[in-house]
């Protein structure tokens, strides 16, 4: 399952990056503030006993209440009591949520939805479509041998040849023929091997030999003719084995082009949570310059009490170096909206002023089993799937080449009617064919052996090989799959594992951006 584990990367890429930055999909559980722990801790203890979720549990950042620094500025808010929450905290959903999900902005995409519109629109996946119509193509024109086939054929020749016997001319020096041959009928092959041809012939002969009666021949033949293998090349599984490898290799090609359009599946969600990543990241850097600057104004407008100058020139460079981040940021937001443009190829993407992701990253651990998981992807993985009919075909074309091992052995029968007149009246022998005289018809058969037969027994090795070459590749592919399945598992795990560190990391620096947002902010209050 390759592109299991690729999604897994993908997958826990976004969800740690999202929620470690503090963004938060919608949830249900309810996360407590940070309470008093009896006895009360000294003002410097670290904070413990704070309830942190997992994420085994449903997350709701906008619960968690930030201290109350008005209540009691000399009071560190590690050690105020639980009060009702005052209002939601600055960890909250990305500022376009609400509205995509609202449908406001003219701009905003789901996931899937873009997907559909490659399918739809994208040339690659168009281009990948088309493989697997012309194998079919390609299996259909085998049969092609089977159909019934018309001919005509209609040669005009005149001779001129000496004779070194009177009995062939007589008197004349040389032998002049004047000959037309006009010949048509239909010919067929079926599926069991057989060959069946039925043709009408009008031979229109002239001759100068005193021993041509009578003059200016028309020669009617009506012939009907059928050969049958008996032993090579017969059965209807030896004559059709053409269309069955051809419509497996469709088969497989139908399978490759199911991987592929699942890899561009797979790049398009990767093109679309980049994207997502990056504007969380402008949106925080934007959050950032805003929050200098306000700390800029407070710094400037204490310089008279405690604030330094030179506090002010590091607020001033972090705030240059916010701006350098945010326009960082907008480059990577303009470069994922144009790889997402150009995997999608959708005219209304291309007309769309902005890209707004509208889908938003889960916040629950999925329940992974690596059997279950394992079993579904030896079950449809298209390499597993691909290499089954390669498999099939490979057991045909040996099954055929043991059958070139036997001798030919062909049953021939063969009957026609005839009419001869002269004056060049066809119609007359036409008629005679089936008025005069008898059916002439022959049977028999037809027995070839090669010495050794050294080709088939080289072609028969050649076809062994080819179907054990094609069972490793399958053991192979099954162990590859298998280790990639596994890992794909460990590392959905582990992406968990570290969302969970990330929201513990998350909620810990922002209870103590509101110690320390406290402490500063009323420290003027303090007598000491």
């Amino acid at each position: 399952m390759q592109p299991s584990g690729k999604i897994a990367r993908a997958h826990a890429l976004w969800i740690g990056l999202f929620l470690g930055m503090g963004y938060q999909a919608s949830a249900r559980a309810q996360i407590e503030p940070l309470t008093l722990v009896q006895p009360a801790p000294a003002a410097d203890e670290q904070l413990s006993d704070t309830y942190l979720p997992t994420v085994a549990e449903d997350l709701d950042f906008g619960d968690f209440a930030p201290v109350d620094a008005d209540r009691d500025a000399d009071t560190p808010p590690a050690l105020i009591e639980r009060l009702p929450s005052p209002g939601p905290t600055i960890l909250r959903q990305p500022w376009w949520s609400e509205a995509a999900a609202s449908n406001e902005l003219a701009g905003s995409w789901q996931l899937d939805q873009l997907i559909w519109l490659a399918i739809e629109n994208s040339p690659y996946v168009q281009s990948i479509l088309v493989e697997p119509q012309i194998q079919q193509a390609r299996a259909s024109a085998t049969l092609g041998e089977f159909d019934p086939t018309t001919f005509l054929d209609s040669i005009f020749s005149d001779t001129s040849d000496p004779v070194g016997n009177e009995l062939i001319t007589g008197s004349a020096p040389r032998l002049n023929d004047h000959v037309w041959d006009n010949r048509s009928g239909v010919r067929k092959k079926n599926v069991r091997g057989g060959q069946f041809e039925m043709s009408q012939g009008f031979l229109f002969k002239d001759s100068n030999s005193d021993f041509f009666v009578p003059p200016n021949q028309a020669d009617t033949q009506l012939i009907m003719s059928y050969s049958q293998p008996l032993a090579r090349g017969s059965g209807t599984f030896y004559n059709r084995s053409s269309f069955v490898v051809a419509s497996l290799a469709a088969n497989r090609s139908v399978h490759q082009a199911s991987q592929q359009i699942q890899q561009h599946a797979f790049n398009i969600t990767t093109a679309y949570w980049e994207l997502y990543a990056a504007r969380a990241f402008q949106v925080q850097i934007q959050r950032g310059i805003q929050s200098l600057q306000t700390l800029r104004g407070q710094l400037r407008g204490r310089a008279d009490i405690d604030s330094l100058r030179s506090q002010l020139l590091r607020a001033d460079a972090a705030i240059s170096r916010q701006r350098a981040a945010l326009a960082q940021s907008q480059a990577h937001v303009r470069s994922a909206v144009a790889r997402l443009r150009a995997a999608v190829a959708a005219p209304e993407l291309q007309a769309s002023v902005d890209l707004i992701p509208g889908t938003l990253p889960a916040d629950w651990k999925t329940a992974l089993s690596v059997e279950y998981e394992l079993q579904a992807a030896l079950a449809t993985h298209p390499n597993v799937l691909s290499l089954r009919e390669t498999l099939k075909a490979s057991r045909v074309r040996l099954k055929v080449a043991e059958q070139e091992l036997r001798p030919t052995l062909d049953l021939v029968l063969e009957g026609y009617l005839r009419g001869l007149n002269g004056d060049f009246d066809a119609a007359k022998s036409f008629g005679d064919q089936f008025s005069e005289g008898a059916p002439s018809y022959s049977a028999g058969v037809v027995f070839s052996r090669p010495y050794r037969n050294t080709a088939a027994r080289a072609i028969l090795r050649e076809r062994r090989l080819e179907l054990r070459r094609t069972l490793l590749e399958l053991d192979q592919t099954l162990l590859t799959i298998s280790a990639d399945v596994e890992s794909a598992v460990a590392r959905v795990e582990a992406a968990y594992a570290q969302l969970e560190a990330s929201v513990q990391s998350t909620l810990a620096t922002h209870a103590e951006l509101e110690y320390l947002t406290a402490r500063w902010s009323n420290a003027f209050l303090d007598a000491t």
